[in-house]
């Protein structure tokens, strides 16, 4: 009997067509594809376009004594910079083997202090003398230019006028000199005050409980600019009980700090500052349009609502001062929410959530005047995308040093009041939110 097969032969036919048709609704370009699509943008918006915009700086929030470091500088028209130590521990036993005995005579006093080359500048004639004398003023780790002491509700002027009241006799010198061979140029690593004569009246004045600690001070003699650190009061210890023996001991400085003469630090219209002593921050508000220009078009497109892909704080640097308060070392800075109004609370304000994904590196040396410096926002503006367009929300924010006086000097940006060519700006990448109509 003779097998029909038509029937098969129709259903693989139809079963290819089926094939096709699903090819042909599968496989679509992208860009003819039904539905809405929503392009990337991106907008630059000037102060003149953010309403109610304010910004100004405050200082206070930190004091040369935190930084581990002092800080001389000398010389016009650098400014003037004095290191303060005190050494309130001092061995008063000798002990050494069969013998412990009570101190006769404190001899050979040195302070031994290491130099910062990275942060050491000599005057033209490759050296600069650091001088040390007697400070003749209690005084505290708040010390400042003015006040010997300044802490809260306690201001205590310097006996002597601005700039500590210094003894006019100089115990100790040394000179901070390169050393040039015939291949290298090196800066020394420490200098060493001898404290000769005095090592013992001076020992002694500062062993004594009854006795005002009043401490030391070091001063630049002529002009330079150095850092130095880990001052250590070495010396030798006669005992009464073995006059013609010496025992070597060393102290650390129990309390250091520098002061300097604040001119040319006083705030100035149209400047913004940000790191430093005095830990200087930048305060800024402003409120946002529901709708924008962007970038290469003359629409406008809605950003309240929109997914925020990138915001930033645009500040362009300004010329900067003078050293030492121009910034030398790279610092970290945060950007915070505020919590309430700096117009009215001042340098009080509260501080809110982290504002940035990450910190922001200021690198003073690739930085030139109308050089832009940006500063995360993307999480801030997310938050205020998706707030009720009934609402008018007021945008506050401070960006401050991320570690406490990181580099002694700070560096300065346009504000709204200064120089139009320096004024900040906020640039946001994103994407308008996608409209379904119904059919």
């Amino acid at each position: 009997m003779r097998v029909r097969i038509f029937p098969v032969r129709l259903a693989i036919a139809a079963l290819i067509l089926v094939a096709c048709e699903r090819d042909e609704l599968v496989d679509v370009d992208p860009e003819v594809a039904p539905g809405p699509s929503s392009p990337t943008l991106e907008t630059l918006l000037g102060t003149n376009v953010l309403s109610d915009w304010a910004d100004t700086t405050f200082g206070g929030f930190t004091r040369a004594g935190v930084t581990g470091y002092i800080q001389v500088v000398g010389g016009a028209p650098v400014g003037t910079t004095r290191g303060l130590l005190q050494y309130d521990v001092i061995e008063v036993t000798v002990r050494i083997p069969g013998i412990v005995s009570a101190v006769e005579t404190y001899d050979s006093a040195r302070v031994v202090m290491e130099v910062d080359s990275a942060q050491t500048f000599l005057p033209a004639a490759g050296m600069m003398i650091l001088q040390l004398v007697e400070v003749q003023q209690e005084w505290d780790v708040s010390a400042t230019w003015e006040f010997a002491v300044d802490t809260l509700g306690v201001a205590v002027p310097w006996s002597g006028g601005p700039g500590g009241s210094l003894g006019p006799t100089i115990l100790a010198e040394d000179t901070l000199e390169l050393i040039v061979t015939d291949t290298t140029t090196e800066m020394p690593d420490s200098l060493v005050f001898w404290l000769g004569e005095a090592s013992d009246s001076l020992l002694k004045l500062w062993v004594d409980s009854l006795e005002v600690n009043t401490g030391l001070a070091v001063v630049v003699a002529d002009s330079g600019h150095t850092r130095l650190t880990g001052a250590r009061l070495n010396y030798n210890m006669i005992p009464v009980d073995r006059p013609d023996t010496a025992v070597v001991a060393s102290s650390a400085s129990t309390a250091g700090t520098f002061i300097y003469d604040p001119t040319g630090t006083e705030n100035i219209e149209g400047i913004l500052r940000v790191g430093g002593i005095e830990g200087w921050r930048t305060y800024t508000q402003f409120v946002i349009p529901d709708s924008v220009p962007v970038l290469g078009s003359t629409d406008t497109y809605p950003l309240r609502g929109s997914t925020i892909n990138k915001a930033e704080l645009l500040l362009v640097s300004v010329d900067q001062r003078s050293p030492p308060f121009q910034a030398e070392d790279p610092f970290q800075t945060l950007t915070y929410e505020l919590a309430d109004d700096f117009l009215v609370f001042g340098p009080k304000t509260p501080v809110g959530n982290r504002v940035g994904a990450g910190d922001v590196l200021v690198v003073p040396d690739s930085i030139a005047v109308g050089d832009t410096v940006r500063f995360e926002l993307t999480r801030l503006l997310a938050v205020w995308s998706g707030v009720s367009q009934d609402s008018v929300p007021l945008l506050r924010f401070v960006v401050r040093p991320a570690s406490a006086a990181a580099t002694f000097g700070f560096w300065e940006f346009g504000a709204i009041d200064g120089d139009p060519g320096f004024t900040p700006s906020l640039r946001i990448v994103f994407t308008p939110p996608v409209g379904f109509s119904l059919p």
